[in-house]
């Protein structure tokens, strides 16, 4: 479809969904090259929040977005992990390298990130910024295996079991979804 074709087609979808329904809670959207944060509240209608606060402008394109589950978002950026209030104030929680999936685990208290380049998958934790290693021997490869036996093959986008027992994993280069255990470091 062209975009011409996509852009009337969401249009439609704007002006028809949403009739008769409450609004509902933003969903994060990272977008285009120039690196915004919307809130689309219902289909049709999207916020733009300036992202300005204690560390700047986000000095490069956006990648991933999570929500935080308290109205705000955590954001990966080129280098870095940065959280994003609700009024759009963002702060610097760790710096990471190219890190295209994020996802927050269902207490709260964890961030994973899939390392693209780095060929890992990063555990931050929420209430001091440390980062570790949770599997991935950062080399380029296809190994199952426990923490840095394991080797993953350019990871992009990273999921999270409801009971935050395990991560569901995009291995780009290695076509594979896949699984690690989030108590072990166990990649199958």
């Amino acid at each position: 479809r062209t975009r011409k074709a996509l852009a009337m087609a969401s249009r439609k979808r704007a002006r028809t969904a949403g009739e008769g329904e409450e609004e509902a809670e933003a969903v994060p959207v990272a977008g285009g090259f120039e690196a915004p944060i919307f809130g689309a509240r219902v289909v049709g209608q999207v916020t733009t929040l300036a992202l300005e606060g204690e560390d700047g402008r986000p000095a490069s394109l956006l990648r991933a977005v999570a929500s935080d589950r308290a109205g705000g978002w955590y954001v990966t950026a080129k280098d870095s992990l940065l959280h994003v209030s609700a009024a759009g104030r963002i702060r610097t929680v760790a710096t990471c390298d190219s890190c295209p999936g994020i996802v927050l685990s269902p207490d709260g208290s964890a961030l994973f990130l899939a390392d693209f380049g780095g060929h890992k998958i990063l555990r931050v934790e929420v209430a001091t910024g440390a980062v570790t290693t949770l599997a991935g021997s950062g080399e380029q490869g296809d190994a199952d295996g426990v923490g840095d036996a394991a080797q993953f093959n350019y990871l992009y986008g990273v999921t999270i079991s409801p009971d935050g027992s395990a991560l569901f994993v995009a291995d780009f280069a290695g076509h594979k979804i896949r699984r690690v255990e989030v108590a072990t470091g166990a990649v199958t």
